[in-house]
């Protein structure tokens, strides 16, 4: 973690820079492409503000190999589903239905709050789903403007737990609760995160890349949105320390709540993918220290340099 009495490297001119390449980058790909916003085309709206901060060039050198073994994965997930194609259904309920003293939390969840209609919450919870995609990429690209060694970690642990991930949903296909109450495992469970709420403004197709890539509707076990957003957590824990850990905490307990509700996951689905997180937190940095990995990758030069010096422009990192 970084120290505490360490100066930081934004000064308000790179934050306003940061800002607005961002939004430059985001919103001409909305406008452009739609609001399908896939591994590949996120690569290219943070490749926006990288250039602006003149770190283009170091952007593509350390995220097109982790973009391009993200989506790898995602092709791996859609193999699995394609050897082995019938989900299992019971192990999760029986672990469910023991949690919730006889009844899936899903279903108790959603007699809670599912009105038949969507709600504004519905829409809240519905754009924190999707923010899967977004949260972990954008974190990932602010730790590595400040420290790249430990954007390496945080990056190689993801990819690992992916791909942990890809291999169990091979060996072990496991069914959401909205497919389970589609075949009549389980009663009614409304697919809240795919019911129609009113059309997008701009008009939105997956990418080329996306497009050929293979789908994967049973991919439950584990929960790579319970995994992801653990990981979310221990990313800003390293980043930050302690008060980066306390920011991420209701994004990530959010997220937990929130893919259950959907009708997504099972809780056991959550627990699982959190093991997952956790052990790939503690068992890369072991895999890098005894290998020649770490050397052939670094030194790992910080790509924004330090503040100008002037203690009225630069905002102080948090310890």
């Amino acid at each position: 973690m970084q120290a505490a009495g360490e100066l930081g490297v934004w000064t308000r001119r790179r934050v306003a820079t940061l800002v607005i390449g961002y939004l430059v980058g985001l919103g001409g790909m909305i406008l452009v492409k739609g609001v399908f916003l896939s591994a590949d085309r996120y690569f290219l709206i943070l490749l926006v503000p990288a250039i602006a901060l003149r770190a283009g060039r170091g952007f593509i050198r350390d995220f097109l190999p982790f973009i391009v073994l993200v989506l790898l994965y995602e092709e791996a997930r859609g193999v699995a589903h394609l050897l082995h194609p019938h989900p299992f259904y019971e192990p999760m309920l029986l672990f469910d239905r023991w949690i919730g003293l006889g009844q899936v939390p899903t279903i108790r969840f959603q007699d809670w709050l599912w009105h038949g209609h969507l709600e504004w919450y519905d829409h809240a919870l519905s754009l924190l789903d999707r923010l899967h995609f977004i949260v972990p990429p954008t974190l990932l690209f602010l730790i590595w403007l400040e420290r790249r060694e430990v954007y390496y970690r945080c990056a190689a642990t993801l990819v690992a737990v992916s791909f942990a991930g890809a291999v169990t949903f091979l060996a072990f296909p496991a069914a959401p609760p909205w497919l389970a109450s589609k075949h009549g495992h389980i009663p009614h469970v409304a697919r809240i995160g795919y019911i129609e709420g009113g059309n997008s403004p701009v008009s939105t197709s997956k990418s080329w890349i996306e497009s050929h890539i293979l789908a994967n509707p049973v991919a439950a076990v584990p929960s790579l949105h319970a995994a992801y957003a653990l990981l979310v957590l221990l990313f800003a824990y390293a980043w930050r320390g302690k008060i980066g850990a306390w920011c991420a905490v209701p994004y990530t307990v959010g997220m937990w709540f929130t893919v259950i509700y959907l009708g997504d996951h099972y809780v056991v689905d959550i627990v699982i993918g959190a093991a997952y997180a956790a052990a790939g937190w503690v068992l890369v940095p072991r895999l890098f220290r005894s290998t020649p990995l770490r050397r052939l990758i670094g030194p790992f030069p910080a790509p924004l340099g330090r503040g100008d010096g002037n203690g009225s422009d630069v905002l102080r990192s948090v310890p």
